[in-house]
């Protein structure tokens, strides 16, 4: 086991001929630092490995934090990315179950991809994670996690360690207080932007929240995923959950009826059958035309901002089809991430 070295040297960039590239850790004292991650197996993490860890962590905080109880633990949250966004995301009560939940939910996009895990990895999640018992064994980049079994470590090891496995124990114990609160910065041409962190997180039972129709317990914690999810991938983005697992993100479009287009045809690919999902926008709704894709699907409760000039054509459509909608001010609210 090796801990992160300062600086973590990696072979290039995003691409071959950006090179040298490294990480230079900052050493704030936060435990879910990249450099706070053990190396188990593998070779060394790439420079987009590391930058697929900060959006897992980005969003694997975010549904800890928006699922965290009052007084006691976080289900088990098990977050699945392919260049940034999660192409599976669940929670569950089981370790396992939230595993193959992830997995599950686009089984053809998480292939070659990479693997955030909210609790202790055993046996039999490496078993899933690395697709034993199916005739093509699935490929992951990173697995990273709170802690493997050894038996875990050789179940995912790939040959030229292309499997990087990574520990990190601070995982094991996400909450409210989890979220990353260090400015953001990123650097442009001739300076750098900086901004506060995305340390807003939806309260369903804040006062403020406008609902339009009743809401069961499940769609709500569904909303609340759907929104950790949405609001930590690309923008524009709509999310489509249903008991606890992502099936489908509609990330990066350029106008929202896309993006809720995208999401339903992702989930359809993924064998999902969307009635009774949820479904999350990550701002509001210029045209009634983006809700209407998401009643035509079966979508049973949307949560979007308000602030659109048609808000009452959006609201009236969603109501008409016996949809419920939750609201608050884009101002307040609006999920965008990673422009």
């Amino acid at each position: 086991m090796s801990l992160v070295p300062e600086p973590w040297i990696c072979a290039y960039g995003e691409n071959a001929w950006q090179a040298p590239a490294r990480l230079v850790h900052a050493e704030t004292g936060d435990p879910l630092a990249i450099g706070r991650f053990s190396l188990l197996e593998g070779s060394a993490p790439s420079y987009n490995n590391l930058v697929e860890l900060d959006r897992q962590l980005q969003t694997i905080t975010h549904i800890a934090a928006a699922l965290a109880p009052a007084d006691g633990e976080v289900p088990a949250i098990a977050v699945g990315t392919k260049h940034g966004n999660a192409c599976g995301a669940a929670v569950a009560d089981s370790p396992l179950v939230a595993t193959q939940l992830m997995l599950t939910g686009d089984l053809r996009a998480i292939f070659g991809g990479c693997v955030m895990l909210g609790f202790a990895v055993d046996e039999a999640v490496a078993d899933a994670l690395a697709g034993h018992a199916s005739e093509t064994r699935r490929l992951l980049d990173v697995v990273a996690a709170a802690a493997f079994a050894e038996e875990a470590v050789e179940l995912l090891a790939r040959k030229q360690g292309k499997c990087r496995v990574l520990a990190n124990p601070a995982l094991a114990s996400l909450g409210r207080g989890s979220l990353d609160t260090e400015l953001r910065r990123r650097p442009v041409r001739g300076g750098v932007l900086e901004q506060p962190n995305y340390t807003f997180v939806l309260d369903l039972a804040d006062p403020a929240v406008q609902r339009f129709g009743t809401l069961t317990a499940t769609q709500e914690r569904d909303l609340l995923l759907a929104w950790a999810v949405g609001s930590t991938s690309n923008s524009n983005t709509t999310t489509l959950v249903r008991d606890g697992q992502l099936l489908g993100n509609g990330v990066g479009q350029q106008d929202r009826v896309g993006g809720c287009a995208l999401a339903v045809t992702r989930a359809r690919d993924a064998g999902h059958e969307l009635a009774g999902a949820v479904a999350y926008s990550d701002s509001f709704f210029p045209f009634p035309d983006g809700p209407q894709v998401l009643v035509d699907a079966g979508v049973s409760a949307v949560f979007c901002t308000s602030g659109s000039v048609r808000d009452e054509q959006v609201r009236q459509t969603l109501v008409d089809a016996g949809v419920a909608l939750v609201q608050l001010p884009d101002r307040d609210a609006r999920g965008f991430f990673g422009h």
